[in-house]
């Protein structure tokens, strides 16, 4: 049985890009795909020739500069001494995220769609241009380029037989999860807070610093429909400026 796998990869400096990347790993999910969503310099761009599908979600920063998390990728990528057919087994698809006020406007997408088809990968679709200054912001570009993203991605990976693509009313786990402070003292629940209170390695994903919540604020008035709150976290000793 073929693994249907997706990986995304992201280059973000304000969060924007991160968070389209994660809904399409989301999406992703939903259509039974087997994802896994990463900061473009978190992966170990050497396993790239052995990843059958890929999506790139990239913003541009400055005056056409790419941004901090995809900067050793980005020199990495463009090494002269890379073979020519080097990705031709993986097929790729590229979203960028920018503002056409500017005048590089979603120069990284641009330049990275154009490398990866010289260094052989299939694209799957035209690269989307998301821009800031659309009246209906950068969706009006992704919502329409995901729908052919997917059209085309469950067309070389087919639905398993008996499965159908999860509904919205269906509610994925959570990425993130909260326990007390006295059931980890007690020993009652093992897990990141002992396992990594004393971890030596920078807080990340694998290695997630166990912040005390010291505060809880509704900032929306009783009577407003949303209930919008403000966490405050310790994170004293954790690195994370």
């Amino acid at each position: 049985m073929v693994i249907r796998r997706l990986l995304v990869l992201f280059g973000s400096q304000t969060g924007t890009a991160q968070d389209v990347a994660e809904r399409i790993g989301r999406e992703g999910v939903r259509r039974h795909f087997v994802c896994r969503v990463l900061p473009l310099d978190s992966y170990t761009i050497a396993d790239l020739i052995q990843e059958p599908l890929v999506v790139f979600v990239c913003s541009t920063t400055g005056q056409g500069e790419p941004p901090d998390n995809m900067k050793k990728f980005w020199r990495f990528i463009f090494r002269r001494n890379l073979p020519a057919a080097s990705l031709s087994v993986v097929n790729s698809a590229v979203l960028g995220l920018g503002d056409s006020s500017y005048p590089k406007f979603n120069f990284i997408a641009k330049k990275l769609s154009k490398r990866l088809m010289q260094l052989g990968s299939q694209n799957l679709l035209p690269l989307g241009l998301g821009d800031d200054q659309h009246d209906l912001g950068p969706d009006a570009v992704i919502d329409p380029w995901l729908k052919d993203f997917w059209a085309i991605a469950l067309r070389i990976y087919p639905l398993p037989p008996g499965l159908a693509v999860l509904g919205d009313h269906v509610i994925l786990p959570s990425k993130y999860s909260l326990q007390f402070e006295g059931d980890a003292s007690n020993g009652s629940v093992v897990g990141p807070y002992v396992t990594n209170k004393h971890s030596t390695c920078p807080p990340s994903s694998l290695h997630p610093f166990p912040a005390r919540m010291v505060a809880i604020e509704r900032v929306t008035d009783e009577s407003h429909f949303q209930d919008v709150r403000l966490i405050t976290f310790d994170i004293t000793d954790s690195g994370i400026q």
